[in-house]
Formats: C-alpha cells, structure tokens, sequence
C-alpha cells in the first residue's frame, strides 16, 4: 500500500499533493507497525494463557477453562456462519425476485410497445382513410362543376 502511494506520489505534479501522499504514506506505515505490534503482543498473551492453563491454571482438575473457551469461540464461528448463511439465502433470495422483477419490466415494456405500435397503424389507417375520402370529395365536387358547366354550356349561357 505504502508502494502504491509512494509511485502516485511520484507520477503527481502538484506539490501539495505529493507531500500530502507522502504524509499518508507515513501514517499508513506506523498504522502497519502498530497494527503488527498489537497482533503479536495479543498472540504472546494468548501463549502465555495457554500455557498457564496448561501448566494447572485450573486447580479444580476438572480441566474446562481451556476447552470452554475453545468451546465459545467454535460456538462463535458457528453463529458467525449461520448468519453468513442467512445473509447468503437472503441475496439469493433478492436475486431471484430481481429476476422476477425485471421479467414482469420486460413483459409491460413489450406490452406498451405493442401498444403504440397498434395505435401508430390505427392513426395511419384513420389518416389514409381521411385523405382518401377528402380526395373522393374533392373529385366528387370536380364532376359537379363539370357537369354544372356542360349544363350551362348546353343552355348556352357560358
């Protein structure tokens, strides 16, 4: 991690950049070596436990304080997995009415285009429809002139 801020630092220009990536280099590299301190000390004080507890931590003789906490901490990863395995059903769960969902999205779109492909061919054939029967009545009112004007030419007042 240290690595990639240090090359990001050094492909930077800006100088305030480069030296806020080289103070975050910094605090991630203590962060590290704290974090690394922390877990060996935690891994000593567990040695050392277990080796008291070996050694007769428990006077009792009953021998418990060793395998309790084992017992616990198993009884832990098993509600830890139980929860995962809950949480896994619960997506799969989630993907399934996702699917669902998007089936019945795909089917209403299809639906309305169909629609208005049904409507576009009604307003087309409406349309046809009109402009033939304006062209019909049109040449309708062309014959009548006509035959006004042979009418009148006949009576000879044209």
């Amino acid at each position: 991690m240290v690595e990639l801020a240090i090359h990001w630092d050094q492909s930077s220009t800006d100088p305030e950049t480069q030296k806020l990536v080289q103070e975050k280099a910094v605090q991630l590299e203590l962060d590290g070596k704290r974090v690394r301190e922390d877990s060996l000390q935690g891994l000593v004080h567990c040695r050392e436990e277990e080796g008291s507890n070996d050694r007769g931590g428990d006077r009792s003789g009953t021998g418990t304080t060793g395998p309790a906490k084992k017992i616990q901490k198993n009884q832990t990863a098993k509600n830890i997995d139980n929860v995962l395995l809950s949480f896994v059903e619960g997506i799969e769960k989630d993907k399934e009415e996702l699917k669902e969902i998007e089936r019945k999205q795909d089917q209403k779109h299809e639906d309305l285009k169909q629609s208005i492909l049904r409507l576009m061919e009604e307003i087309r054939e409406q349309s046809e429809r009109r402009s033939q029967d304006a062209y019909l009545k049109g040449e309708a009112r062309k014959n009548e002139l006509v035959l006004i004007l042979e009418v009148l030419r006949k009576d000879g007042e044209i």
